[in-house]
């Protein structure tokens, strides 16, 4: 899981310094086929194989021996072909970001609910920052959200992971083979100001290199709950006044600087001053990451059992909740099992097929092919859970106890929505 988090990170934050030089190395058809192959052979051999359907490739194959498939064809419709097993560990990544990201729009957006904000933006458009995305082109943003999510770096396994796709980057080639793009090149976004205010504005994709920085949307009135700071794997953050203590955990990869065994111990710490009577699990920005820190994580939730116990327990999860952060939650409802989940559906189903993924360096298509290596089987809580408890699919996400989702005009005024939520819950 590491190494295709890597790529992933690799090719969607770091490509700004990556070079955007234009990928049309000449590749032979028989090359390309030899990928293919490479792919199939790969699928027949993976946790996947009783799934696996050869015939899409072969049709693909056979495409490209007539002269109809080239290499950027290829790759679109073998990441098409990928998507059907519905497994986020089955991916094919660019090894150049430029093959994809020659140019981007000058825009991120972030994820209110179902509503999407300019988040971040280049200097020229800083005064649409916190505008809603209403349409794309002639597109609705749920219509514009299916058509980009066949050409997507990533494969999502349920509804809800399918939401933050319009999170990421937006590569103005997937815009183009999408049908996004205007004939002047153009891109057509409708937005809509906090007053209401309907505005079309059309904007010219830029190279990256082009764009010096990004300017970020900041609340009316800031405070210490800036949930959306991603910068470390984990962090500790109190409330006295909520009587709360936030655990956010963004990442399942231990800080050298400062170790899992010292983020519990300084938990711990918090939690003895008396002051509180809450304990929460943030989870929401969790792919995944090392399953041997949640081997460590598993043991400081054995040892500091006696102490935990004391507390209202919560886990707060996500669309983008998913892998190694999943283990998590099986651990911890494994050890405490009157824990309280909220947030929404997580990205991966409970039946899954993961593990750290193998993969496949394709040389004619420049990528890398990653595949799961086992059926996820070390989540027998979820299992148990989503059974007993919420009574839904196995092969959806795990569904929270109590559904909320973050509120724009909440996170404007300071607040979060579901924190808010937690606090209300345990203290009504």
């Amino acid at each position: 899981m590491k190494r295709i988090l890597i790529l992933l990170f690799a090719l969607l934050t770091v490509f700004i310094s990556i070079s955007c030089k234009n990928q049309k190395e000449a590749v032979t058809p028989e090359e390309l086929y030899f990928d293919i192959q490479k792919i199939q052979l790969d699928m027949e051999y993976s946790s996947l194989r009783e799934l696996y359907n050869p015939e899409p490739f072969e049709q693909l194959k056979a495409d490209v021996m007539a002269g109809k498939a080239d290499r950027l064809e290829c790759f679109f419709r073998i990441q098409k072909i990928l998507k059907e097993y519905k497994c986020l560990h089955l991916s094919l990544v660019p090894r150049d970001a430029s093959v994809l990201y020659s140019k981007m729009l000058p825009f991120y957006f972030y994820c209110f609910g179902n509503d999407y904000h300019i988040y971040w933006a280049i200097p020229e458009y800083k005064k649409y920052l916190g505008w809603k995305l209403v349409k794309i082109g002639d597109c609705s943003v749920e219509e514009a959200r299916r058509r980009l999510l066949d050409y997507s770096v990533l494969s999502y396994e349920t509804v809800t992971g399918e939401k933050y796709e319009l999170e990421l980057p937006i590569s103005y080639i997937n815009l183009q083979t999408a049908g996004l793009v205007q004939k002047n090149g153009k891109v057509s976004l409708t937005l809509e100001s906090r007053d209401g205010e309907i505005k079309t504005v059309n904007v010219r994709a830029l190279k990256p290199l082009r764009i010096r920085r990004f300017i970020k949307l900041s609340p009316e009135k800031e405070n210490q709950f800036y949930h959306s700071d991603r910068s470390k794997k984990y962090r500790i953050i109190t409330s006295v006044e909520k009587k709360t203590v936030y655990v956010q955990y963004n990442s399942c990869q231990e800080d050298e600087s400062y170790t899992c065994q010292k983020w519990f111990a300084d938990i711990i710490s918090e939690l003895q001053t008396g002051k509180y009577n809450t304990l929460v699990f943030d989870l929401r920005y969790n792919p995944g990451g090392y399953g041997t820190m949640e081997y460590m994580i598993n043991n400081e939730l054995w040892r500091n059992k006696a102490e935990f116990d004391k507390y209202n327990l919560a886990i707060i999860t996500s669309g983008r909740t998913a892998s190694c952060a999943t283990w998590f939650m099986n651990d911890f409802i494994r050890n405490y099992p009157d824990v309280k989940i909220f947030g929404e559906e997580t990205g991966q189903a409970v039946f899954n097929y993961t593990n750290r993924p193998l993969t496949n360096k394709l040389k004619a298509l420049n990528c890398e092919f990653a595949f799961p290596k086992q059926l996820d089987e070390d989540v027998p809580e979820l299992y148990k859970r989503a059974r007993e408890v919420t009574h839904s699919d196995v092969h959806r996400g795990t569904l929270p106890d109590v559904e909320v989702s973050e509120c724009f005009e909440d996170f404007m005024k300071g607040e979060d929505t579901i924190y808010n939520t937690i606090y209300d819950y345990f203290n009504k």
